[in-house]
């Protein structure tokens, strides 16, 4: 299929380099995880943006950005620029990566980063579960008792001022993240006692000993930015020592590591980075070159419509949002865009959206329910209409707690163990059967079974109102319901109120994701689903939102943390597939993208996809790993 489309794509590259335009129209698709994320589809509509609907004609051989009559840069040569789309739903408000949200895509300081301006010490690659160094220089090196991890910087890292990157920056970094209560400084704070410079190109993170966790450790070396001391150290003689105006600053001047600068961000229509040409990725102990496109651009649409319109008439080269039936966009258009796969599912599903069941609620903390529930679903029909097409079955990837991954799969220590405990959805038989057998029957004859006695088993399925996948998906779910003697109704409720309601417990099934793609994983994942307090749950939780609690399964976390052996670690994820698919505490309900990877190649081409030599990851060019496929890229019509 890409081998005709390629062809295709050289066709039609003039002619929609010369007719770009842009285009407006609300924002219905989910995200990859909840609540929080600042990199996939807004989580409710965003407000109106006014795209300019008459870009100027780009000149072919013009090498600066051009600018209309107010002076802002809105367009830059089409040949030079890799357009973004699905991430920017809004004006950009920060450049600071110690802001709870600086609503600017050009960076993401997630458990995967992104890494066009700020960079981190190394990339995580999902496809093989391995960390790459990117400032660090080989790998960090770990204490034998697992309290400390060293690790060297290259020696040709440079900011983006022309200094040196040095240990100290590396300290400032954390040390700031702590002084500010920045959400990363709050979570990894929990675990790092320190970070100390050996020597101008060493530091060594120092771990709390009463909370050893390196599966955090690893996730903190690839999510956070590294940030530069002397600015740093210049922005808090500014502010005053809480730090809540420190996250305040937007910080565009920032000296950075990138490749990118940021050089238009106060738009309502788009923002623009440009690359630096003197990056120090450039040297031999890196990339050995620079990346391909001058710009790097993302025009802020209005909604999913809009941006669908735009990927079709070539005016996006990477975009990430859910395109309902987008094989259309080939089979029926004829139109040049590929995605990860050629064939269905087309999309790799890192993620796993899932139904979570509130296991404190009376009824739904029965595992015979929870588990009726589980096989009664048409899981099929999830892919074939929420997700038209863009999963995996499970049965052709198995359900447990690994993504469909190599890197994650390669931790099943025998399939077979797990197959009796797996399930592909729509048993009718087996889930009445399974709520016949605890006793929880229909006395009254009205159709729904009662626990205990005289209470009818009632529950609503919540998730956002818009998430069109999602909301289909809890569709699926509560029809299944009348088939097997229970009330189940959905709730679709706005963004805000259901991450409020989730974090406090208020519901009875949710959908939700964890992280899919981290360099902790699958442990975070594990962590994410069991972890429980000791049964003494917290009011706020913002994992485990069922408050699930099983000692055995927290026991085998704590096994876990520190287990280095890969084949111990085989042994303790093994028990903790058969207690998730045996109790059911959450079911997912389909494979979803990390990042949804389809790319028009009308003017660019060459992207990542399926088997390539580089085993670059389908993550947009952008993040972690995925950033090395923005150096292999090639215009169409070179």
């Amino acid at each position: 299929m890409k081998t005709s489309k390629k062809v295709l794509a050289v066709l039609l590259a003039l002619a929609l380099v010369l007719s770009l335009a842009a285009c407006g129209g609300g924002e219905t698709s989910s995200p990859a995880s909840t609540p929080a994320d600042d990199t996939s589809s807004a989580a409710s509509t965003p407000e109106e943006s006014t795209p300019d609907a008459s870009e100027p004609e780009e000149s072919e051989t013009e090498s600066e950005p051009e600018t209309d009559d107010t002076g802002d840069e809105l367009s830059t040569p089409r040949n030079e620029t890799v357009y973004l789309g699905g991430l920017q739903w809004g004006k950009p408000a920060q450049n600071n990566p110690f802001a709870p949200n600086p609503n600017f895509t050009a960076m993401s300081q997630t458990g995967i980063a992104r890494q066009l301006e700020y960079e981190t010490l190394y990339m995580y690659n999902p496809l093989d579960g391995k960390m790459y160094p990117n400032l660090a220089d080989g790998d960090p090196v770990w204490a034998e008792d697992q309290t400390s991890v060293t690790v060297k910087l290259k020696a040709a890292a440079k900011w983006s001022d022309g200094t040196d990157l040095t240990a100290d920056d590396v300290v400032a970094t954390f040390d700031s993240h702590i002084k500010a209560a920045s959400p990363q400084g709050n979570d990894y704070g929990q675990y790092i006692e320190s970070i100390t410079a050996d020597d101008e190109d060493t530091f060594t993170i120092n771990l709390k000993a009463d909370n050893l966790n390196p599966h955090k450790i690893n996730a903190y070396l690839t999510a956070i930015y590294v940030s530069q001391k002397a600015f740093l150290d210049k922005c808090w003689s500014e502010v005053s020592d809480d730090g809540s105006e420190f996250k305040n600053l937007t910080m565009w001047d920032a000296p950075h590591t990138g490749a990118y600068s940021p050089v238009l961000y106060d738009s309502e229509q788009k923002w623009v980075c440009e690359r630096n040409d003197d990056y120090w990725g450039q040297d031999e102990s890196m990339w050995g070159k620079l990346p391909a496109p001058k710009y790097v651009a993302h025009n802020i649409f209005k909604d999913n419509d809009a941006t669908m319109r735009a990927l079709e008439a070539g005016e996006i080269d990477i975009d990430q949002h859910y395109a309902t039936d987008l094989q259309k966009t080939w089979e029926e258009k004829g139109l040049p865009i590929s995605t990860w796969f050629d064939e269905p599912p087309y999309q790799l599903g890192m993620g796993m959206p899932s139904a979570m069941f509130n296991c404190q609620k009376e009824g739904l903390d029965q595992v015979a329910v929870r588990k009726a529930i589980a096989y009664a679903i048409d899981y099929d029909q999830v892919v074939a209409s929420a997700m038209t097409g863009q999963s995996y079955t499970f049965a052709e990837m198995p359900r447990c707690m690994f993504n469909p991954t190599d890197g994650e799969r390669a931790l099943i220590k025998d399939p077979e163990v797990l197959k009796p405990y797996q399930f592909t959805g729509k048993d009718i038989e087996g889930a009445n059967k399974l709520l016949d057998d605890a006793g929880i029957i229909d006395t009254d004859g009205d159709g729904v079974r009662e626990y205990p006695a005289g209470n009818n088993l009632a529950f609503k399925a919540m998730c956002p109102t818009g998430w069109n996948d999602w909301n289909a998906a809890l569709g699926i779910l509560s029809a299944c319901g009348t088939d097997i003697g229970l009330n189940l109704e959905t709730n679709f409720i706005e963004s805000a109120t259901y991450t409020a309601d989730i974090q406090a417990g208020n519901f009875d099934i949710s959908m939700t994701s964890y992280e899919p793609v981290n360099a902790g994983n699958p442990y975070i994942r594990a962590y994410s689903m069991f972890y429980a307090f000791g049964g003494d749950f917290p009011e706020t939780m913002t994992f485990n939102y069922g408050r699930y609690y099983n000692p055995e399964a927290e026991a085998l976390l704590d096994q876990l943390k520190l287990e280095t052996d890969v084949e111990a670690q085989k042994d303790i994820y093994e028990k903790l597939n058969i207690i998730l698919l045996d109790e059911v505490p959450i079911t997912a309900l389909m494979y979803r993208p990390a990042d949804f990877h389809q790319v028009n190649e009308s003017v660019w081409t060459n992207f990542p996809e399926a088997g390539n030599e580089e085993n670059i990851p389908p993550l947009l060019c952008l993040d972690g790993y995925g950033y090395a496929g923005l150096f292999n890229i090639e215009l169409v019509e070179g």
